[in-house]
């Protein structure tokens, strides 16, 4: 006689346990651990959260879903990129570019590449727009404050304030790298041995990571065994399927083979962990309830952060900071470079594109057959132009985050005393990370990034700050995650990206649509056009859609 084996639809399944368990814990718990519909960590270089996913993006707009679109002598394929593109097809054809960031630079490169005459303007006096490094004596100007870096000189001591890390997915920029020669080195985003911290829970006490993840995975499993114990899922699971669950989950939970009950796990640490020296290595810690795990104010749901696609291991950084790579790309377009060009108007003209702007006082024209325009839509909302009405209204109404990082010089204390090597410790106060550095391990001194803040209620209380004030305010509450924090830290140094001079923003989280077509020859790209904005990988995507959109004109 066969079993005949019945489906089981994700919904059911959870609906049934939920009703076995009989409370709202199991539907947070089960949120918490990814394994229903919940909330996902946000901002720049960790935005994984629906809204953006599902932007409008460079991958999903640049060709229909029906397959490949032929344009003249040109067959557009989805996703383009280098060695789609016609060799030669720019022969005696011109293209401005505004701004030298990641995707105007690699714009740039591309098009050379191609045959084209390409000029690029950018409003400052470096290259790279948001990917920026500080090191000792840099100055950081925002719209009312300036700043100098008091750093000691040292190459490892430096501040990326903008893009840190890099995903092992991002496949074009990681290409450039090798290509440059960027040399790369582990980033650590995720460590077990980090800490997890809310105001209001625990007393106030930050936790060791791994004590909540082994806590949580523990309870959740139990939880889940105790419903198919109770044959509450005998219409939806057979025989077979509840003894591979139960065995997958005495595994996943480390529960007690038996009677499939969370008695704790090594997996959560030893007594004392936290601080090194311990004697009680031999001592198990003691497990957390699941309710203390899931009340409203304790971060449980970062423990998904590191699952998100682009937060995932392994991660990486250039060595010696994120700059690196908009050097080497300068390296490769200087010659075609003006900083210090601040654009004034971007004009349509029957042959292309017309851009005057003003560099020490005195105004320039620049014609060419198209233009590649990268201005961050907060800074192009202010910049005259002609562009068609529904360009100029998705411009006016596309919001950045404001997100703001501080950061100071160290003794690398966590490593030498909490056994922190690498990786971000959570908060529920306004400065939500701690980032510690992966880079020189095991040295004196580091960079420890201690805030990064995108929420944006958050965000604009720091950003209305002083530098002071913001200094200040961020060692006071990272004292709550190391007591000795304030005796430290020293030589803080912050960025609001909403006050940067030409950027005015961090990061696009609006959804693009009509910013995604031509507005005659004149092409809108940066990461913010793309479906991984916030990513420097993004901006490239974007940069290769732009190309795209000109070679359609160009082959025609």
């Amino acid at each position: 006689m066969k079993t005949k084996k019945t489906s089981i639809p994700r919904r059911e399944f959870l609906e049934n346990i939920g009703k076995a368990v009989g409370s709202s814990v199991m539907i947070r718990a089960l949120v918490a651990m990814g394994l229903g519909s919940g909330m996902s960590s946000c901002g720049s270089s960790s935005a994984e959260s629906p809204s953006l996913q599902n932007n409008s993006s460079t991958e999903s707009s640049s060709s229909a879903s029906t397959g490949p679109v032929s344009s003249g002598s040109y067959t557009s394929l989805k996703s383009p990129r280098p060695g789609d593109w016609p060799a030669g097809s720019g022969a005696g054809k011109s293209v401005t570019i505004l701004g030298a960031g990641i995707a105007g630079m690699a714009s740039a490169y591309e098009l050379l590449k191609l045959g084209y005459s390409i000029s690029i303007l950018e409003a400052t006096d470096r290259t790279g727009g948001r990917n920026r490094t500080i090191r000792s004596g840099d100055t950081v100007n925002e719209l009312n404050f300036s700043q100098t870096c008091n750093f000691d000189i040292d190459s490892e001591l430096y501040f990326n304030p903008g893009p840190a890390r890099i995903a092992h997915h991002h496949e074009f920029l990681l290409g450039y790298c090798r290509e440059f020669g960027v040399e790369l080195e582990n980033f650590t985003n995720d460590n077990k041995a980090a800490l997890l911290h809310s105001s209001s829970a625990f007393g106030g006490k930050p936790q060791v990571a791994k004590t909540v993840f082994s806590d949580v995975r523990g309870n959740i499993s139990e939880l889940l065994a105790s419903a198919i114990n109770q044959n509450a899922l005998d219409e939806t699971l057979t025989s077979t399927d509840k003894t591979n669950i139960l065995d997958m989950l005495r595994r996943y939970g480390d529960l007690n083979g038996g009677n499939y009950k969370y008695e704790g796990t090594s997996r959560a640490g030893f007594y004392g962990q936290e601080n090194v020296g311990s004697r009680d290595r031999d001592i198990q810690i003691a497990t957390k309830d699941l309710q203390d795990l899931v009340v409203d104010s304790f971060p449980i749901w970062r423990i998904d952060f590191s699952q998100g696609a682009n937060q995932q291991p392994s991660m990486l950084q250039p060595k010696g900071g994120m700059d690196k790579i908009a050097r080497a790309f300068q390296t490769r377009v200087s010659q075609y470079l003006t900083t210090e060009a601040v654009v004034k108007q971007i004009k349509k003209t029957s042959e292309g594109a017309k851009v005057i702007y003003e560099k020490n006082g005195i105004s320039f024209e620049v014609e060419s057959d198209y233009c590649i325009c990268t201005i961050p839509a907060t800074v192009l909302k202010s910049i005259q132009n002609d562009f068609s009405s529904n360009h100029q209204d998705e411009i006016n109404a596309f919001q950045y985050s404001i997100a703001t990082k501080i950061a100071f010089q160290s003794r690398r204390f966590w490593e030498q005393d909490h056994n922190i090597y690498g990786g971000i410790s959570w908060t529920n106060q306004d400065i939500t990370q701690v980032w510690y550095p992966s880079n020189a391990l095991g040295t004196t001194n580091g960079i420890i990034v201690g805030a990064y803040i995108w929420g944006n209620s958050a965000a604009s209380v720091f950003s209305n700050q002083s530098i002071q004030q913001r200094i200040d305010s961020a060692i006071l509450q990272g004292n709550n995650l190391h007591s000795e924090y304030q005796n430290e830290v020293s030589r803080g140094l912050s960025v609001a990206w909403r006050d940067v001079p030409y950027q005015l923003g961090a990061y696009g989280v609006s959804s693009a649509s009509t910013l995604l077509t031509p507005d005659d020859n004149i092409i809108f790209a940066g990461e913010h056009l793309s479906n991984l904005s916030g990513w420097q990988e993004g901006a490239i995507l974007s940069a290769y859609h732009a190309i795209n959109e000109i070679t359609k004109k160009v082959t025609a």
